[in-house]
């Protein structure tokens, strides 16, 4: 609308130069003598006149008023006031024309400015969405990778939990698989023992028919025997007493550690007979097979734990290893021999965690901190 203003200012402020320049010229036209030939000059329709044609024109106008006679010379002073009042209104008219023109310039660069700032806040506003865009799409990639990476993770820990299961499973198979063979063992060792008590018991009786004489010695041994027997029954509950309180820290296998210990009272009820002397070295004889049995199957444990590698054919270590009563390791020590075959083996022993042991408590006495001696078979 400022603009619009200026320009219409502009064409009325031109109008009306041109007005005052023409009244000037007729002013200044001498009517007494000779008319000179007319100016053929074209009048530029200028929008801001320039000041050396003014000047000229003022020049023109002075020289035309010099030419007059003497009795106009009121009038020439006249026109001269009236021409610098024009030139005086004219210059004003410039100013007025040149501030509108500043105005209107100034207005054009306003509006480009805000033209200019508006594309910029549009630009930003459209960036600053990319950027949130961007962001959400990020928010949206790495909740996905967390779900993905939870997933995995859950079935890794599912993978985990059904392997430990499955050695579990197979842990607690082998030790029913070594109780059952314990089990037909002893009741193997049992029957031996009956026969053996019963072909005794005959030899007995058919020695005694043969020494009727000998009726005193044979009371003798009865009594003998008879205290023996009181011995041996007491000696019987006390290890039955010390059985009772290891098998009381095993409670998970109660159950067969108590049928084990009727049959090993069955077993020591029929060897009540036998010479003390005997006795014991019978017990003597069954713990070290006990002992030489799981000293086997601790080995045979070891080494299918154990990482060979072919530069280990033909050397040994001897590792010292501690055992818990429930076969778990305690400590294993780093071994004497081969570096590698140590190394191994004492891996090896960690890994396995957990070694059969015998549940008879003497047989584990001897096998509670042994030295294994290992020989990779490559």
């Amino acid at each position: 609308m400022d603009v619009k203003r200026g320009i219409s200012g502009y064409l009325v402020a031109s109008l009306l130069l041109h007005l005052i320049i023409g009244i000037i010229l007729l002013v200044g036209i001498d009517f007494s003598k000779p008319k000179r030939p007319e100016s053929k000059g074209e009048i530029v329709n200028a929008v801001m006149l320039d000041s050396e044609f003014l000047e000229q024109q003022a020049q023109q106008i002075q020289q035309q008023k010099k030419a007059q006679p003497k009795a106009a010379q009121q009038q020439k002073e006249k026109d001269k006031e009236d021409a610098d009042q024009a030139r005086r209104e004219l210059a004003q008219e410039q100013e007025r024309l040149r501030i509108a023109e500043t105005k209107r310039k100034e207005a054009e660069e306003a509006t480009r400015k805000a033209e200019t700032e508006k594309q910029k806040k549009v630009a930003e506003q459209k960036q600053a969405e990319e950027k949130a865009q961007k962001a959400e799409e990020a928010r949206k990639l790495d909740a996905q990778k967390a779900k993905q990476a939870e997933a995995k993770r859950q079935e890794e820990e599912l993978s985990k939990a059904l392997a430990l299961k499955k050695k579990k499973e197979e842990l607690e198979k082998k030790q029913a698989e070594e109780q059952a063979k314990a089990k037909a063992d002893a009741a193997k060792k049992a029957e031996a023992d009956k026969k053996a008590k019963a072909e005794a018991e005959k030899k007995a009786k058919a020695e005694a028919d043969k020494k009727a004489k000998a009726e005193a010695e044979k009371k003798a041994a009865d009594e003998a025997a008879k205290k023996a027997k009181a011995d041996a029954e007491k000696k019987a509950k006390a290890e039955a007493d010390k059985k009772a309180k290891i098998d009381a820290e095993r409670k998970r296998k109660a159950a067969e550690e108590a049928k084990l210990q009727k049959e090993m009272e069955a077993m020591m009820q029929q060897q009540l007979e036998a010479e003390a002397n005997s006795r014991s070295q019978a017990a003597s004889a069954a713990a070290k097979g006990e002992v030489d049995k799981y000293a086997a199957l601790i080995k045979a444990t070891v080494e299918r734990y154990m990482i060979l590698d072919p530069t280990m054919r033909g050397k040994t270590c001897t590792i010292g290893v501690k055992l818990a009563s429930t076969g778990f390791v305690i400590s294993v020590d780093n071994g004497q021999g081969d570096p590698a075959v140590c190394r191994s083996g004492k891996a090896a022993v960690l890994k396995a965690n957990q070694l059969p042991v015998p549940k008879d408590p003497a047989a584990f006495e001897m096998l509670k901190e042994f030295n294994l001696k290992l020989e990779p078979s490559i």
